[in-house]
């Protein structure tokens, strides 16, 4: 009990519970938002709002172009404030560019139909897509703080800037519905950025020039295309399940019902991205000694595997009556969907701090290799389960793929281990 007491005052003093109350009131516009759509509208526009969301999402990973990684990788690796200036204002010029380009291409997906034959939702997706450049732009900020090992000063910013956001995201949602929603999260996204940017004025508006500056560069982009290509294979592997889903479950309902408890478990695996976030810079730090990488890298993911389990037994109690006490009996076809898909998200986080190994140590191309491979195995087995038995198969789906997920990532990080 002294050492769960001292290991809690350690991390509070290290600013990991300011940042998970910071990644919490971030989700809180899009995870509440949705919340909000799920009570007052039918799960068929719940299912209509996740395709958006999802189809936006996977642009906004892809728009940063792989430079959130290597900001994570190369600041923490130099303490010249120079340096760390500089790496910053080029991410942002980089991240400008690709996420406009990223912008003009899911964009015309759009249009060319591929997001959706629903013309309504076409409509909806163009105009929540305005808020693609603008949030790669904040993850590259809120990244650069967590790089620098400032967690308590950003975790405050974006608290109080999303409690803001939150109640003119959720009140537009309410009185306007999707356009309200639509709207108003554009906006508010726009409006976090520029605050972010006004913080850092001085870093951005630092003029000196490191004698490195060409050689920082080089390594960013360098990094940044390593992991581009490991981002749009991940995510092709992260997304196959819900992208399947949409195209093959043609009960719009049953969809729905599948979305809503795609949304509860998404909400609940904030705590694995959080963890991931606040670790990255530490392990980065001693990716020069492995045999305290790996020492410290065992002591993070046994902590955190206790209270994976502890959030999944919790979940599995408590979540289908706050759903039942929330929504009434609306969603009770998604009740055991949502447990299916809980033992799915258990095994998730059971692998989900392996991928900060190959970060850590610049081994980005093993990432690649193994979401190819768990996409390639999974794929055929989703596209099975869905066909045969719709929501409740897809849920299955996300068990069957996070299992290979474990498995594979397993043997990666054991052909590292080996090979560094």
């Amino acid at each position: 009990m002294e050492r769960l007491t001292l290991l809690f005052l350690k991390l509070k003093e290290r600013g990991f519970f300011h940042l998970i109350i910071s990644n919490y009131s971030v989700q809180f516009i899009v995870f509440g938002s949705s919340l909000l759509i799920a009570k007052i509208m039918s799960p068929t526009d719940v299912g209509i709002i996740k395709t958006i969301e999802t189809f936006a999402n996977m642009a906004i990973v892809l728009g940063s172009g792989g430079v959130i990684f290597a900001i994570l990788k190369v600041i923490p690796e130099h303490k010249d404030s120079a340096i760390r200036r500089l790496s910053l204002i080029f991410s942002l010029k980089y991240a400008l560019i690709f996420s406009f380009a990223v912008f003009l291409f899911f964009n015309l997906l759009a249009y060319s139909g591929f997001v959706s034959e629903d013309q309504a939702l076409v409509y909806w997706f163009q105009q929540y897509s305005f808020l693609i450049i603008p949030s790669v732009l904040t993850m590259v900020l809120i990244r650069y703080y967590q790089a620098i090992d400032r967690f308590k000063r950003i975790s405050t910013v974006v608290f109080y800037l999303k409690l803001l956001s939150a109640v003119f995201v959720l009140s537009f949602t309410y009185f306007f519905f999707i356009r309200g929603y639509v709207l108003s999260m554009v906006i508010s996204t726009v409006l976090a950025t520029l605050i972010l940017l006004y913080d850092l004025r001085k870093e951005i508006g630092d003029k000196s020039i490191s004698e490195r500056h060409l050689e920082i560069r080089q390594k960013i982009i360098a990094l940044s295309k390593t992991a581009f290509m490991a981002q749009v294979i991940d995510q092709l592997k992260l997304q196959s399940g819900f992208l399947i889903a949409n195209y093959v479950i043609l009960d719009r309902e049953i969809f729905g019902f599948y979305a809503f408890a795609l949304i509860l478990t998404q909400g609940i695996n904030i705590v694995a991205s959080s963890v991931q976030q606040f670790i990255i810079p530490k392990m980065s730090e001693t990716s020069g000694n492995l045999t305290v990488f790996f020492q410290k890298y065992k002591m993070f993911e046994k902590r955190f595997n206790i209270i994976a389990v502890i959030i999944f037994i919790g979940a599995q109690v408590f979540l289908p009556i706050a759903v039942n006490l929330v929504f009434g009996d609306k969603y009770d076809g998604a009740i055991l969907i949502l447990r299916i898909m809980l033992v799915g998200w258990l095994i998730e986080a059971l692998y989900a701090l392996k991928g900060v190994i190959f970060l850590s140590l610049g081994k980005m191309k093993y990432i690649s290799y193994a979401s190819l491979t768990i996409f390639s195995i999974s794929v055929p087995v989703i596209y099975y389960l869905d066909v045969k038995y719709a929501a409740i198969g897809a849920a299955c789906a996300y068990v069957f793929q996070n299992l290979v997920s474990l498995g594979v990532l397993n043997y990666f990080v054991r052909k590292v281990s080996k090979h560094t």
